[in-house]
């Protein structure tokens, strides 16, 4: 039995030396890592050749603008629906914010125009489309935005 365990020892030697004799002379393989590799001196910052960009603006709109940007609104209540069924919870016309009046809540501005609302902080813009009111209640900022028979009522 010996006998057999010896040629087959001898065959896997010999198999594994062939394979790995012409792995080095294809170049598969070398012996020695190629080290010729010099390292240069840093100097400046990673930054050093490159002009620094100010940070990109935020740009949108859509009737969630008011809460988008951080430290301007806090959502405190939505409703939406088809408008037929949200007309009772319209704000009355006279609290109604006028066109025309500017709203500052921390570093956030906020442009009532007669169709649309403008929030501005910084080189951020995000508008409220038309149709949007906004209106000054007891609950808080009310805006309402319609969209066709679509109506979303947002408490700031």
């Amino acid at each position: 039995m010996w006998r057999f365990y010896a040629i087959a020892t001898i065959i896997v030697f010999a198999i594994g030396t062939i394979a790995f004799a012409h792995r080095v002379a294809t170049n598969g393989w070398t012996l020695r890592p190629d080290t010729k590799q010099t390292r240069s001196t840093a100097y400046g910052n990673g930054n050093s050749g490159f002009d620094m960009t100010p940070a990109p603006s935020f740009v949108g709109q859509g009737s969630w603008v008011l809460s988008a940007l951080p430290s301007c609104f806090t959502q405190q209540s939505a409703k939406e629906g088809p408008s037929s069924l949200l007309v009772r919870d319209i704000p009355p016309e006279r609290d109604r914010i006028a066109p025309g009046t500017t709203l500052h809540r921390g570093n956030c501005t906020v442009a009532v125009r007669a169709d649309d609302i403008w929030v501005t902080r910084g080189r951020d813009r995000l508008r409220v489309p038309p149709d949007a009111r906004l209106y000054s209640t007891p609950d808080g900022l009310t805006l309402v935005y319609h969209l066709g028979d679509y109506t979303e009522i947002r408490i700031y």
